[in-house]
């Protein structure tokens, strides 16, 4: 006799309540192995890929892409053989998880398809084969836009097929071709915001329209910071350090000094939040849009070991292998303006955080140093706080002081 097994959404972590469909891997009447990853969905945080506990054939998909499902609801149901309907999962998921050695025998065993099963999976896989190599963020922005991916040609490695080659195809195929100027009213494309474009879309509004703003900002000489990340790169060349990095360090020293902007505002208990720790967000963007990965403990990392991390949390966050763990918890974010090329902005503030610090490009100025007008590297920093958690003589300070730090940037060395 059949027996169909609901797999509910797991919690992601922390304590999430929902999480939305952003892609599903598998289709009703295909068959699915322990552990196999059948859905992509986004949190508040991540987007990530959920494997399955059980084995067998999927028999319902509860949702379709976009769909928010709560924790604890089916996710998807998949009928199990009797000798398989007790494997449980290798994954740790909460409600989930078995040990390893039972984990190891529901691997081992295979699963037959029907017939009906067999030809999907076949169908599937033959129009897998037609399709060129295409990571599944581009794969997904080709659906939206309705480009059919076997018609693309890749100009990534390998014939890898970029977001740049669908947003050409894109365009191509709205160009107009009868020697007329487009009728720009008739050809609108809507785009639904899901997955972290959704959450920060949320997110961001929420901040603009609850905290009460105000901004400090500086010029900063970063010539001494450039020739001390050039001494960093001559005695330590496997570390790759940056002058981001280095901004990074001195920022937390300042914090030190500032610590008022180490915290949250907590608005339903009209309380600031005060941290001892500091947790560094780091803006990056990625294929699939503006990620924020978190530096934990920055106050007790040396100067290498910062960049180190900031290196490897940057990598995760392009690949899109970063956990929410990851992408939570930060006390005070950095946003890179200077990686585009800009010499400065003035960012939104990550709630509940009370403040944001954006960083420009290092461009050439006339300085005027010891009396004389002479070239050096200038950036401009550029805070955005929460007025009800610190007032102009807290921000003020907090950016004159790292502009300071930048001209004696040594102290960035220092492991106290």
């Amino acid at each position: 006799m059949p027996n169909v097994r609901d797999f509910l959404m797991p919690d992601l972590g922390e304590g999430l309540t929902e999480g939305e469909v952003i892609e599903w891997l598998v289709a009703e009447g295909d068959t699915v192995a322990v552990d196999q990853p059948v859905a992509e969905i986004s949190t508040e945080k991540a987007v990530v890929q959920v494997p399955t506990p059980f084995a067998g054939r999927v028999i319902t998909l509860h949702g379709t892409p976009g769909d928010m499902i709560k924790v604890g609801t089916p996710l998807i149901s998949i009928e199990v053989s009797s000798e398989t309907s007790d494997a449980g999962s290798g994954n740790v998921l909460v409600g989930y998880g078995t040990g390893e050695a039972d984990a190891a025998a529901a691997r081992r065993r295979r699963v037959v398809p029907s017939d009906a099963t067999a030809a999907s999976t076949a169908a599937s896989s033959s129009a897998a084969a037609t399709a060129p190599p295409a990571s599944p963020l581009v794969r997904r922005l080709a659906a939206e836009l309705g480009i059919d991916m076997s018609s693309v040609t890749g100009t990534g490695p390998g014939g890898l097929v970029t977001r740049a080659d669908i947003e050409r195809a894109d365009a191509a195929r709205r160009a107009p071709h009868d020697g007329t100027q487009a009728n720009v009213t008739a050809d609108v494309a809507r785009h639904r915001l899901v997955g972290v474009d959704r959450v920060a879309a949320e997110r961001l509004t929420r901040s603009h329209r609850e905290i009460p703003t105000a901004i400090a900002w500086v010029s900063a000489d970063a010539t001494s910071l450039l020739a001390l990340r050039a001494e960093l790169s001559a005695n330590h060349g496997d570390v790759h350090v940056t002058p981001f990095a280095i901004v990074l360090r001195l920022c937390v020293l300042a914090l030190r000094r500032f610590p008022r902007l180490n915290a949250h505002f907590d608005a339903g208990a009209n309380e600031v939040v005060a941290f001892d720790a500091v947790h560094l967000g780091v803006a990056v963007q990625t294929e699939r849009g503006l990620v924020v990965p978190v530096i934990r403990d920055a106050q007790k990392m040396p100067m290498l070991q910062l960049a180190t991390e900031l290196e490897r949390l940057a990598a995760a966050a392009r690949d899109g292998g970063l956990t929410p763990a990851e992408l939570s918890g930060s006390t005070f974010t950095v946003s890179n303006f200077g990686a585009f090329g800009v010499d400065g902005g003035t960012a939104i503030i990550n709630p509940p955080e009370a403040a944001i610090l954006g960083v420009g490009q290092i461009v050439d100025r006339p300085w005027v140093v010891g009396g004389e007008v002479a070239p050096r590297k200038v950036l401009q920093l550029s805070l955005v706080f929460d007025h009800r958690v610190a007032d102009g003589a807290v921000a003020g300070g907090f950016v004159r002081h790292l502009a300071d730090l930048m001209e004696q940037p040594g102290v960035a060395m220092n492991d106290d």
